[in-house]
């Protein structure tokens, strides 16, 4: 299969928006991501999966920790942000953040948030596979719903089907 069709069949996957966060070396840093999900329940895990080319990975790796923060429909602007789509503005710059069990970043906007310690990795093509076991989260503003991604463009979760 070429890139251009992968990429055009997996645009029809619709995904939560997230920002993943962390902190090495007093420095924080985080990007924008679709590739996320629960692993298991016991111990609590998830995985993310990073580009090795992006400064995060870099962070992610030699921390061993991230944040997973869920945007809600009203943090586009922060999504691109974190995306590098506004290349020349800094990304926590103005944005209300505090660590909780990690050191990550957790934004305070943010729908949710799953705080992680790396307990495993693997090399999948170009992107690494962080699993991560939850050391906390929570649900920050439960009356919002999640910022979507679908067909290369941003939407709200629709009405229930049933």
């Amino acid at each position: 299969m070429n890139v251009d069709d992968f990429k055009s069949v997996m645009r029809r996957w619709a995904s939560t928006v997230t920002i993943i966060t962390t902190k090495a070396d007093e420095q924080i840093y985080g990007l924008t991501a679709t590739a996320f999900s629960s692993l298991g329940i016991s111990p609590p895990t998830v995985f993310v999966c990073i580009n090795g080319k992006s400064r995060t990975h870099g962070l992610v790796a030699a921390s061993g920790v991230f944040c997973v923060n869920f945007l809600t429909p009203e943090m586009t602007s922060i999504s691109d942000r974190f995306a590098g789509r506004m290349p020349d503005v800094e990304r926590f710059a103005g944005l209300a953040h505090h660590p909780v069990a990690t050191g990550s970043p957790v934004l305070d906007d943010a729908l949710a948030f799953l705080d992680c310690k790396i307990v495993d990795s693997h090399v999948g093509g170009d992107h690494t596979i962080f699993i991560g076991e939850v050391l906390a989260g929570a649900l920050m503003h439960a009356d919002d719903g999640p910022l979507m991604y679908y067909s290369g463009a941003y939407h709200m979760l629709g009405d229930k089907v049933a």
